[in-house]
């Protein structure tokens, strides 16, 4: 099993092409995957703000793909070539990780965590204050570890977090924040 960005179109015809979501934009996002039972086919995502985020994550069995094209995130199922779920746009993404024990996609927007099994949104967890970027780094344990940025310290440095992978408790800067 192997994904791969790829930084050229394919050649048409040398493998099975999938498009997934809506391709108004002139950008496109190609994905090379090799499947469990070594088959290639390629997937193309459309990538309306080529600058955001452009990511594969591929879950423990190699049966999912989050797939983020421009911001925008894919859910899919790799074996099947089918599209499971799909973020919506605004709030962009901002960053993502896998997570094992629990496994989960965890995808951070401009303003909330987005908590994914391997078929579709299971949690939303909004910050108690507003924040204007999340950027998840790593799972240390049972958390999800990164920073912030929120309107109150936007002149200043970004606030750490935590995020409880077993409760969804979110901890910035040390202290336990109500969410939402």
């Amino acid at each position: 099993m192997s994904v791969e960005i790829l930084k050229n179109i394919p050649v048409s015809g040398e493998a099975e092409e999938k498009h997934f979501g809506e391709h108004s934009s002139k950008s496109t996002l190609w994905v090379e995957f090799i499947d469990n039972e070594s088959q290639k086919w390629f997937g193309c995502f459309p990538c309306h703000y080529p600058k955001m985020l452009n990511k594969v994550l591929v879950d423990s069995e190699n049966e999912t793909a989050f797939v983020f094209s421009g911001g925008i995130g894919y859910l899919i199922n790799i074996n099947k070539k089918t599209l499971l779920t799909e973020t919506d746009s605004p709030p962009l993404v901002e960053s993502a990780i896998i997570t094992s024990n629990p496994q989960y996609y965890l995808v951070g927007t401009f303003s909330s965590f987005l908590i994914f099994d391997q078929k579709e949104l299971i949690k939303e967890v909004l910050p108690y204050m507003f924040v204007d970027g999340i950027y998840l780094k790593s799972q240390i344990g049972k958390k999800a570890i990164g920073n912030l940025d929120s309107a109150d310290n936007q002149y200043e440095k970004k606030l750490d977090f935590e995020l409880d992978l077993n409760t969804f408790e979110l901890t910035i800067d040390g202290k336990l924040e109500r969410t939402i």
